[in-house]
């Protein structure tokens, strides 16, 4: 008598975990891949297992615009123009005032060059290029030109600030789109290829709102996820051993693949392990 046992699965915790939690910070992330994230993003952290397909299919147009973003930053170091700022500021202290003030020089910022984004984008060369390059670079700029924590601020100097922002990345959004759309489709490619070298190489990906995070080490990503954003995910691997067991009349067992992903397993995961190690090794005893 021929019995096949095909495969055999052995997990000891979710093959993803998903976390979201809504709020208004945002974080470039230098262990992620310096991808930029809000604390409101829906990450995944997904397995060997599943991970490959989902490269074949993620969107990489985050990871792309954070990469090409530095590879284009030092031919892009346009400054806010006096025109520029004196018409910003008058603006925005009207808006600023009829808010209360309650927004800070970092959102006023980058809700102003949003919106100029919008108006570029709409005819743009490469439009998805666009849609990722333009506001990656308000995010960036806004970021280091702003502060997130000025709500309190008089109207008049926080618009300074903000419109100094605003107008220096503004006169740097159609540089970087133009830099970045010559890379752009070659930039996709790679980093799918970077997406299926993670998988293999790290046990798996992290996936945040649909881009792939390029971190060269999935625990520091995964703990700036949580110290910046306070995001929390697991990117524990779980061991799986997959089976091949054929019995014949003299009781011969052909194949065995087991396979573990870098994370050392605990306590309750050896004495998985072992027990059905035991169980087969009994079964084929009984044989």
């Amino acid at each position: 008598m021929k019995r096949s046992i095909s495969r055999l699965l052995i997990g000891v915790a979710p093959l993803a975990a998903i976390l979201m939690i809504p709020s208004a910070a945002h974080a470039a992330l230098d262990s992620c891949g310096s991808v930029f994230l809000s604390a409101s993003a829906t990450c995944q952290f997904h397995q060997s297992q599943d991970c490959v397909d989902t490269c074949k299919v993620v969107s990489v147009e985050e990871s792309c615009a954070a990469e090409l973003y530095t590879k284009c930053e030092a031919g892009c170091t346009a400054t806010a123009s006096t025109t520029c700022t004196d018409t910003c500021s008058p603006v925005c202290v009207s808006q600023c005032s009829a808010d209360a003030g309650s927004m800070t020089s970092d959102q006023i910022c980058r809700n102003d060059c949003m919106n100029d984004c919008n108006t570029k984008c709409a005819d743009a060369q490469n439009p998805d290029c666009c849609s990722k390059a333009c506001p990656y670079t308000c995010d960036k700029q806004c970021e280091g030109s702003c502060h997130d924590d000025d709500q309190n601020t008089d109207c008049t100097p926080k618009c300074a600030t903000a419109c100094a922002g605003n107008c220096t990345s503004t006169a740097n959004t159609s540089c970087q789109v133009d830099c970045q759309t010559t890379q752009w489709e070659s930039c996709k490619t790679t980093t799918r290829e970077q997406c299926t070298t993670s998988c293999m190489t790290n046990g798996g990906a992290i996936v945040c709102d649909g881009e792939f995070l390029n971190a060269s080490n999935l625990q520091e990503c995964a703990s700036q996820l949580s110290d910046e954003l306070s995001i929390s995910l697991d990117v524990s691997v779980t061991a799986h051993a997959a089976a091949h067991v054929t019995t014949t009349a003299g009781n011969t067992v052909k194949g065995l693949n087991c396979s573990f992903a870098p994370a050392a397993p605990d306590k309750s995961t050896l004495w998985i392990a072992a027990a059905v190690a035991g169980a087969a090794l009994l079964r084929r005893r009984a044989r």
